[in-house]
């Protein structure tokens, strides 16, 4: 479960990069959703996303730098969830905002 909601705060991240503010926000639902039963570890990876993805980079970077203090051996995963370019446009609260599309294949 644990890598399964860092996988889903990474997908969030690229998502939000290339300006795709719904699935990125579908992304960070999920991996809040399986980081209630997981490590505090992965818990802050997942918040330091939804952070970066809510445009919010410089309490990221904050959290980040206390989080690699405790988790050293996340530094380069922290690295790349940072990097999100800084003219993203779309936000968590613009995306819930508007109504989402039905997916065929039955997701939601």
């Amino acid at each position: 479960m644990t890598h399964l909601a860092i996988e889903h705060a990474l997908l969030a991240v690229m998502a939000a990069g290339v300006g795709d503010a719904t699935t990125a926000t579908d992304h960070i639902i999920r991996a809040q959703q399986q980081s209630r039963t997981t490590a505090r570890r992965a818990r802050q990876v997942v918040e330091i996303a939804a952070l970066v993805v809510a445009g919010d980079r410089p309490r990221a970077a904050g959290l980040a730098l206390e989080h690699t203090a405790e988790f050293a051996d996340d530094a380069d995963l922290l690295v790349s969830l940072t990097q999100l370019p800084s003219d993203t446009s779309g936000t968590i609260e613009d995306a819930r905002s508007k109504p989402r599309p039905r997916r065929s294949d039955g997701w939601t």
